[in-house]
């Protein structure tokens, strides 16, 4: 430590610019620590909510039914809920009724106090105000509290008493239902599913809606955390694979400095290997400082982003929660890092022969290669391009480091616009397809709307729009007219709609999961299974499956009716009895616009991290050049050289590692996007798409340019700073 101290006090600037580039790489490390933290988070809130294990929507059920699905083998609970759809403040929202004597969807109140009677409600987040009066479906309630439930966090709701709700609704029941199992294995959720069909059959009850499962303790948004998280760990590896190259940059430097002083040890007869641990010390101190510094930053990033994932794809703001083995690993990482980049530096400064070092002169003449030999014949504008050219040649492997990472710094700052424009471009071929520009949605479950009736207007179809599940796969399946214009019937093979039997399917799923035109699918509904054949590949970018109207009302149980309106008016006349919430196509891409906008906020901020890291490794590499060549720097000022001069010098240097590492950041950056987004593809079975950021090249060259001529100006100021009589007879 007393060594680390002293060369602290000799180089404090540069072990400062260290040890916070190093920080800075532990911390976007800690992003790995993501999803432990939002499992964390989202564990605490299952146990405290009482998320259920199956979630479904139903016909009106009765307590005997409730008591029937109890009595089930593997069932521990059976509890129904009722929603009422209703408008206040201009906002469509749901009326949710809840038991008094529920053990699952416990409402987590955060404001104000439960309701104590039939007229009292809590209140979403968001929705209403604490004293608010809302007055919907002909009664009155008053909000005394604000709460929320995981399964209903990122929905406007109000909580009221199921007793006072009941009246309220269409058939004067409860329509949904959950389920907790002893078992909660996918197998076993799936055989409860099929007896508690078989016992609402009896009574002529059915489900209304894919039952939703959360096996093995799994929450609805599980799949989503992992893939962002493994996208953020990689470019935390990323930034941490470039903060080692910073360390020993920097370690060589400070090592390098200490050559003479080594030799005069060497010389008084100090033995090579306790030396060697002397200066492994340095890098150690450098790493250690780091950690302190980094470790709880990281902490709070891997916290941070948990936090942002879960407020925008759940809506609850997670607890504090520390992943102990990244801590542990990346403690690790580094400081073994640390050490052996320190030992390559460490054995050459104890290994430089005694008259060179006691020399204090470059031990690295210009010549000794083939390379350096046939650059010395050709040209290269005068003196400064020759001493320019011969810098890079001489250290080639230093010259290799800094154009590595330039390179990371490009391809991160590319990577990220091009993931941005990817999701975006991706968001809108999802809908265009489809060409209607507004939906309206029954609000009631089941197939509540007669078809027909909607096919009078000549900008209106009525449809049917619910979850499936295909090979395990959940899959949107649409009910459409066979001679529907709200669609593009466009296909990659096989033919649209002919009649009932058929089914289209998303051509990029058929891809991934080996299906092909002719091939028989047995598509999980609501109301059980039902065998299409595939008549066309649709040429979109979901995961959907395409049926005839009239066939897929008829395996839902409910001939000739629907559940969806697509209308080509933005806003449509509607005459309904059943509530609609009608959404337009503008509103649904302000949505994906605002979900997109967090992740890339995300994204952004990591990839300013692994910039901002490699652009002080840079600087790193430059300051050892810097000090190896002081007394050329101090003989040029000797001769009249100004600061002027000195930059052209080192922007020469450094103009073609700026242009290769560009080149290959661009590179870099378009490969991993493809890697990254070939791995959302594969993970979802669904086309992506890459399109590269060509609009952001511009700008990244512009800043690398002017970050170079940044860094080429802040050594110079440096070398000017150091008397040339002190760099000249070789003083340190």
């Amino acid at each position: 430590m007393r060594a680390f101290l002293r060369q602290f006090r000799r180089a404090p600037g540069r072990i400062l610019t260290s040890v916070f580039a190093l920080a800075l790489a532990i911390g976007a490390i800690g992003v790995l620590a993501v999803p432990a933290v939002a499992s964390s988070s989202l564990s605490d809130a299952v146990e405290r909510d009482g998320l259920g294990d199956i979630v479904v929507n139903t016909t009106p059920l009765d307590q005997r039914q409730l008591d029937e699905i109890t009595k089930l083998d593997n069932v521990v609970a059976a509890e129904a809920q009722a929603s009422v759809p209703a408008e206040w403040n201009g906002e469509r929202i749901r009326l949710i009724g809840l038991s008094s004597d529920r053990t699952m969807d416990l409402v987590d109140i955060t404001a104000g106090r439960a309701p104590v009677s039939a007229a009292e409600v809590l209140s979403q987040r968001g929705v209403a105000e604490i004293g608010d009066t809302v007055e919907m479906t002909g009664k009155t309630f008053e909000v005394v509290g604000v709460g929320s439930t995981l399964w209903w966090s990122d929905s406007s709701v109000l909580y009221g008493d199921l007793d006072a709700i009941l009246p309220l609704t269409a058939d004067g029941g409860t329509d949904r239902l959950t389920i907790r199992a002893i078992d909660d294995s996918q197998d076993a959720l799936e055989a409860i599913v099929a007896d508690v069909d078989d016992i609402l059959a009896t009574d002529g009850d059915a489900y209304t809606g894919f039952p939703t499962y959360f096996p093995d303790g799994t929450t609805p948004i599980d799949a989503d955390i992992r893939q962002v998280s493994q996208l953020i760990g990689l470019l935390g590896i990323f930034a941490g694979l470039v903060a080692l190259v910073l360390l020993a940059s920097t370690t060589n430097t400070l090592i390098t400095e200490r050559t003479r002083e080594m030799a005069v040890m060497r010389a008084l007869g100090g033995r090579q290997r306790p030396l060697r641990r002397r200066l492994r010390r340095i890098a150690v101190g450098i790493a250690m400082a780091a950690l302190v510094i980094g470790l709880p930053f990281g902490i709070a990033i891997s916290n941070l982003i948990a936090r942002m994932v879960l407020q925008e794809f759940v809506g609850i703001t997670p607890g504090f929660a520390v992943d102990i083995p990244v801590i542990v690993g990346s403690a690790v990482a580094v400081l073994i890092g640390a050490r052996l980049v320190s030992a390559r530096a460490a054995r050459r400064v104890a290994t430089v022969p005694l008259v060179t070092a006691l020399r204090d002169r470059d031990g690295a003449p210009f010549g000794t290669t083939r390379l350096q030999r046939l650059s010395a014949r050709i040209g290269r504008g005068g003196l400064i391009g020759r001493m320019a050219t011969r810098t890079s040649l001489r250290r080639p492997a230093r010259t290799a480091a800094v154009t590595v990472q330039i390179a990371a710094a490009v391809g991160s700052a590319f990577l990220i616009p091009t993931l941005a424009t990817s999701v975006n471009d991706y968001n809108t071929s999802a809908h265009a397809v489809w060409q209607w520009e507004s939906l309206a949605i029954a609000r009631d479950p089941g197939l509540p709307l007669t078809a027909d009736e909607f096919d009078t207007n000549a900008d209106t179809e009525g449809g049917v729009w619910t979850g499936g599940q295909l090979d395990n796969w959940e899959m949107d399946v649409y009910g459409l007219r066979v001679d529907s214009s709200m669609i593009d019937p466009a296909v990659t093979s096989g033919a649209w709609l002919e009649d009932g039997s058929d089914a289209v399917v998303s051509a990029g799923f058929a891809e991934r999961t080996d299906l092909a035109v002719g091939d028989t699918i047995d598509v999980q509904l609501a109301a059980g299974s039902a065998e299409f054949v595939i008549s066309g590949l649709s040429d979109d970018s979901s995961r959907a499956i395409y049926v005839e109207r009239q066939r897929l009302s008829e395996e839902l149980s409910a001939p000739g009716m629907a559940n969806v309106v697509w209308s080509s008016n933005a806003e449509p006349m509607l005459h309904s009895d059943a509530p609609l919430a009608i959404t337009t196509l503008e509103e649904i891409a302000a949505e994906d616009a605002a979900g997109t906008d967090a992740i890339v906020l995300i994204f952004g901020a990591i990839g300013v991290l692994v910039s901002g890291v490699a652009a002080l490794a840079v600087l790193s590499s430059m300051t050892v050049s810097l000090f190896e060549r002081r007394h050329e720097f101090a003989a040029l000022q000797a001769f009249g050289a100004r600061k002027r001069r000195l930059r052209g010098l080192l922007f020469r240097e450094l103009l073609p590692l700026g242009v290769v590492g560009v080149a290959l950041g661009l590179v870099i950056g378009a490969f991993g996007a493809r890697g990254i987004i070939a791995s959302f593809e594969a993970s979802n079975a669904i086309d992506i798409g890459v399109t590269d950021a060509t609009a952001a090249v511009p700008f990244i060259v512009l800043g690398t340019a002017a970050i170079l001529g940044l860094l080429a100006t802040t050594v110079v100021h440096s070398a000017a700073r150091r008397p040339i009589a002190v760099s000249l007879r070789g003083g340190a």
